[in-house]
Parts: C-alpha cells; sequence; structure tokens
C-alpha cells in the first residue's frame, strides 16, 4: 500500500500509474504497519 504525498490518498497498486490518479503527483511514500518492532537490549 503507497500514500500520495500530495493529497494522502492510499493507493493499493502503483505498477499501473506513474502518476496518482487523483492529483497527478509523482511522489509515493509506502505505508508502513502501526506495530513497532521490539528488540533485546544487548
Amino acid at each position: 500500500m503507497y500514500v500520495c504525498s500530495n493529497c494522502g490518498k492510499k493507493i493499493d497498486d502503483i505498477g499501473k500509474f506513474v502518476t496518482c490518479p487523483f492529483c497527478g503527483n509523482k511522489i509515493f511514500r509506502k505505508e508502513r504497519p502501526p506495530v513497532a518492532k521490539k528488540m533485546k537490549a544487548v
């Protein structure tokens, strides 16, 4: 899942789109899961 950096709309597959189909922006960011990773301290 990708998010347009201009309008904030979520896009499932950017393979078909070089630009955002809603606003025409070309910059996307990958949406991260809301769960933080836990690591054991050394």
